[in-house]
């Protein structure tokens, strides 16, 4: 398949070349037989990936095993012209650049869709958000429309199709070593795609699932690896840990994970029961991923942004509140909520806004605008309590500081 030549493979556009564009999305559409235009910001990244034609990419589970994905070309997302054809020559499009910068390469998917139709394709294209957080299809599509006028908009919803994508691949890297482009990825390869929003037949992807049950696949997913990892993230950073493997190994961090765990998955065995058995597996192969050691995956690149993982639908509030509402246990949810709320790494600009917030407003306004809980509520009133405790714990008063102390919790 990789020898073929380049006007034998099927197109596909990828936004973004992070971890999830090039850790999971390109090593897939390598795999599928297609050539990878990648639409990217930074210019260095953008240089690369054309001089090499790809990047490596490492797979790590007992041992390490090296990629080299190539038949990639990257473009800037500044040259608009270019962005626009590659879209409407392309066989299928993913996004991976972060919700908060869908809006703006929006424009460009629907001018393209409404090119490709008027140019007379006969085949819709499907455009498919891995953006790992809920509501993106939805959100994808809303921003598309409304990117055009509603002339342009009524052909960009007959031949465009939106849909959404998840993994529980844990992916890090993304760093230029050798003039080489590195990304690293664990053994972990699976892209489930929403069946809602889809239009036409998908070209042939590789180990894909496409299911029509995706709300629970994300429900899964955000409250077991997910979860497990934000509180490996915010309370291994109380205790001074660098990486997420030394947080889950850690004598007093450890049993917080496991048993936040244990409430996440009870709540949500509780809301799916006929998932039970998949819930179980999802939870111990969180736990065991987590302390993999040789994906040095570092607590700040997990912790990084707390204010967007304290969302109502997000891997702790949104767990916490899961629970809450079938009145099972989550004391230890809250736990790593207020540690999320205490994160304050000074070379995380969300974090020290967070902070800012907090001190100057109160955590209240935190906890009524960011994780949609009134103050009187009683979840909003423990994660209160636990933040508390934490504030006072630590005698410097820097919110996260490592003078947490469990057994105040």
């Amino acid at each position: 398949m990789n020898s073929l030549n380049d006007t034998h493979l099927k197109k596909a556009v990828i936004f973004g070349a992070g971890k999830m564009a090039c850790g999971l999305l390109g090593h897939m559409l390598f795999r599928s037989g297609f050539k990878i235009t990648f639409v990217a910001r930074r210019q260095a990244l953008i240089d690369i990936l054309n001089k090499k034609k790809g990047y490596t990419l490492y797979i790590v589970g007992k041992g390490v095993e090296r990629f080299a994905i190539s038949n990639c070309s990257a473009i800037p997302v500044q040259d608009e012209q270019s962005v626009i054809e590659a879209v409407a020559s392309s066989d299928i499009v993913f996004t991976a650049v972060g919700v908060d910068s869908i809006s703006k390469i929006s424009p460009l998917i629907a001018e393209a869709i409404w090119r490709r139709y008027k140019s007379g394709a006969d085949m819709p294209l499907n455009v498919i958000g891995s953006e790992n957080l809920p509501g993106v299809r939805a959100y994808l599509h809303h921003q598309v429309l409304n990117a055009v006028s509603p002339e342009k908009a009524e052909i960009v919803e007959r031949a465009g199709g939106f849909s959404a994508a998840l993994t529980r691949r844990i992916m890090t890297g993304g760093i230029m070593e050798d003039g080489e482009l590195i990304f690293s990825g664990d053994e972990d390869y699976d892209l489930i795609i929403d069946s809602c929003g889809l239009k036409g037949e998908l070209p042939y992807l590789e180990d894909v699932t496409i299911t029509d049950e995706f709300p629970a696949m994300v429900m899964r997913k955000l409250f077991t690896i997910n979860c497990t990892q934000a509180m490996a993230a915010y309370i291994g950073y109380t205790k001074g840990c660098r990486f997420i493997h030394e947080a889950a190994m850690h004598p007093e961090v450890a049993p917080l994970i496991r048993k936040a765990l244990a409430e996440a998955q009870a709540a949500l065995k509780a809301e799916f029961p006929h998932h039970s058995e998949a819930i179980e597996k999802d939870a111990a192969e969180a736990l065991s991923r987590i302390a993999n050691v040789k994906l040095a995956d570092t607590i700040r690149r997990v912790a990084k942004n707390p204010r967007r993982k304290l969302s109502s639908r997000e891997r702790l509030v949104g767990a916490a509140l899961l629970a809450e509402r079938h009145k099972l246990p989550n004391d230890n949810l809250c736990i790593g909520i207020a540690a999320a709320l205490a994160y304050d790494d000074v070379e995380d600009t969300h974090a020290l806004g967070l902070r800012h917030d907090i001190s100057f407003h109160g955590v209240d306004k935190i906890l009524t605008e960011d994780c949609g809980l009134l103050p009187y509520d009683p979840l909003a009133k423990r994660i209160k309590g636990k933040w508390n405790s934490l504030v006072k714990s630590s005698s410097s008063h820097r919110y996260g500081a490592a003078a947490f102390n469990s057994k105040e919790w």
